[in-house]
């Protein structure tokens, strides 16, 4: 049996897209974030309005007027009424014809005095539009709404039909933006190819071959995906409370249709401590590899801006002339190294080339010549004004004021003199870059060593960052590094993704997570940085790179790069932020809820959605800090790791 809420009230405004409700002293009292129908008809034509209580108010019906009233009717000396209201927006309109029922846009208002009916729990899917959502096979479950049932988005608002990119904000330390984060990319690359029912939209989109690049930004909290949160493994066997969360959560993983596991084929790359190129770890775990770029990346993918301070570089326009006129002048000449190597490698003079050049970038090409030449690289680089280590570049940026186009002066500087530069802007650039040492960057740039042999394969750097695998994601630690270091490793991984994308390398969808993302991509200033934030926000829904960003304060970043997310995510936050524009699409009192939230509750929104709903999300399987890993990982061989099939089995048995 249907139960009745109350009526359409004409005591306040009704419009096609909210009205208020009155609730009847017989009927049912909602609460926040139910779901409503209304049925009518008008001119013939049979409606079902749905909508979503977004606001509750009592109040006296004009009975009670004073205080003194209010006072004699506690004392049961004076008859008064009260009424609820409840405020709706509408969400979905249906119009009847015969058996069949078609979406339409709302301009209708609902009738004054119709009855307001409380959907069940099959209709909640219909109010909201994820029953279309489903039909179309683009559905994947982000979370639990407060009536019981699954919580859907739409995979074409994610991967660049409609729209791309996913933005996270709350408050730290309450709205567990990095565990909903990778909650969402979890479910995201792995629900499509677990369900069985999982459509040729989603399987010509090559999400099981989706790559995923995870950004540790702080501590080590994010090195551990592959290991059980010891959350998980405790509650198991505890008593009360505890079992019955573990119980929950399990649950939710089984309305969601897979099953919980942490993280699989992952990769762990951290910053290199040392010219050898030792891990960057405070934390044991095995298999850790570290990253770096050579010359031939840094002139390639444009990475020398990313070397100085993006605040600088936009507010001194002599200083960003100066590092795009070295730019220039390095791209000058990688483009004669890149000709002579095709002209050197197509005369067949190499006898240890044991592969074909065709078909070969110009960086593997480049790379393939190096190892051929029986030649130092440093001294072939030094011939195109290439350095092949910061060292070098510091020698050729040298400045000799009082002796110009002496022997001593840098190499690079006497170009810089060709282009006109003052000798001030010059010293700054010197100066800025031996700064640059001090805070590690030169750990990152890495030199190209020779190595005699024959060339039987491809040359591929070993401290190149191997992210590019089918299905795999692909966690780089930049926690250890300065500021202005870690701004480089993001910009060089993301320009690394839209060079093998615009060169029509890689077709698969790839996601990139970063928290604080205010700090990369500011909302004034941001340099060279800035600019590639803007590029994949604006550009990268048409290549399938997908951003999710989380940050403590959306008001902070880069409008052009917040507005582009098609996906919102709102956590606990504060009355302060929430009062800027960037929170507008939180309508009635769900800004008010929004201070409100627990962990594992977030308010989330797409554009299909009429209105952003409150979901909640189970606490994630796998560790999200250091100290969260399953503890038999602390106590056994890590060598020995069982596979992933067998921990499931051992921890859900």
């Amino acid at each position: 049996m249907e139960q009745i809420v109350g009526t359409v009230t004409g005591l306040r405004e009704v419009s096609p897209y909210s009205f208020w409700v009155r609730v009847g002293s017989a009927g049912v009292t909602p609460a926040v974030d139910d779901l409503i129908r209304v049925d009518f008809e008008r001119k013939g034509k049979k409606f079902s309005l749905y909508g979503m209580v977004v606001e509750i108010t009592t109040m006296w019906d004009g009975t009670v007027t004073t205080g003194y009233q209010e006072e004699a009717f506690a004392n049961g000396v004076y008859q008064g009424t009260s009424i609820y209201l409840a405020r709706i927006i509408v969400t979905r309109v249906l119009l009847s014809e015969g058996r069949r029922r078609f979406t339409i846009t709302s301009s209708l208002p609902p009738p004054v005095g119709e009855k307001v009916y409380l959907t069940s729990a099959e209709e909640s899917e219909v109010a909201l539009g994820f029953d279309l959502v489903k039909q179309s096979g683009r559905e994947v479950p982000v979370g639990i709404l407060p009536s019981g049932e699954v919580a859907y988005l739409d995979l074409k608002f994610l991967l660049g039909d409609n729209g791309a990119h996913i933005n996270v904000s709350g408050q730290s330390g309450v709205a567990a933006k990095t565990s909903y984060a990778t909650f969402l990319l979890w479910m995201i690359t792995h629900y499509p190819r677990e369900n069985p029912s999982s459509s040729q939209y989603l399987t010509g989109l090559g999400i099981s071959e989706a790559r995923s690049l995870i950004f540790n930004v702080k501590g080590e909290s994010l090195l551990f995906l592959d290991h059980w949160n010891t959350e998980w493994e405790e509650a198991k066997t505890a008593e009360g409370d505890g079992n019955q969360s573990f119980q929950e959560w399990l649950e939710m993983f089984e309305k969601f249709g897979v099953k919980p596991r942490p993280f699989e084929n992952v990769r762990f790359l951290a910053a290199p401590k040392d010219f050898r190129g030792t891990p960057y770890l405070h934390h044991h775990r095995p298999q850790v590899s570290s990253y770096g770029w050579d010359i031939l990346d840094i002139v390639e993918l444009n990475l020398f801006p990313l070397m100085f301070d993006p605040e600088e570089l936009s507010s001194n326009p002599n200083f960003l002339l100066a590092s795009t006129v070295i730019d220039d002048i390095l791209h000058d000449g990688y483009e004669r190294l890149v000709q002579d190597a095709k002209r050197e490698l197509a005369s067949g003079e190499y006898s240890s080339l044991k592969i074909s050049i065709d078909g070969l970038s110009d960086r593997t090409l480049v790379r393939t010549y190096l190892a051929v030449t029986g030649e130092e690289p440093a001294v072939i680089l030094e011939r195109f004004n290439l350095p092949n280590s910061f060292e070098q570049l510091i020698k050729m940026m040298r400045v000799t004021p009082e002796e110009k186009g002496s022997e001593e002066e840098g190499s690079l500087v006497k170009e810089l003199r060709r282009e006109q530069l003052d000798d001030r802007t010059i010293l700054a650039i010197s100066r800025r870059l031996r700064v640059a040492r001090r805070i590690g960057l030169n750990r990152l740039w890495k030199s190209i060593l020779y190595q005699p042999g024959e060339v039987k394969t491809p040359p591929v750097p070993e401290y190149a960052l191997e992210w590019n695998r089918p299905g795999g994601a692909t966690v780089v630690d930049v926690s250890k590094l300065h500021t202005q270091a870690q701004a480089f490793v993001v910009g060089a991984v993301l320009r690394e993704i839209m060079f093998l994308k615009e060169s029509e390398l890689l077709e698969a969808p790839v996601f990139v997570y970063l928290d604080e993302l205010n700090k990369y991509a500011p909302r004034v200033g941001g340099g060279p940085l800035g600019s590639i934030f803007r590029d994949v926000a604006e550009r990268g829904r048409s290549f399938r790179v997908v951003l999710i960003g989380a940050e403590q304060t959306a008001s902070q970043v880069d409008y052009r790069v917040i507005t582009q997310a098609a996906t919102t995510v709102v956590g606990r936050q504060k009355h302060a932020e929430l009062s800027r524009e960037e929170y507008a699409h939180l309508r009635g009192a769900l800004r008010e809820k929004a201070t409100t939230l627990l962990p594992g509750e977030v308010i989330i929104d797409q554009p299909f959605l009429q209105i952003p709903v409150t979901v909640k999300f189970p606490l994630t399987p796998w560790a999200t800090s250091e100290e969260g890993r399953g503890r038999r990982y602390l106590m056994q061989d890590e060598s020995k790791h069982i596979s992933p099939e067998e921990d499931i089995e051992n921890l859900l048995a």
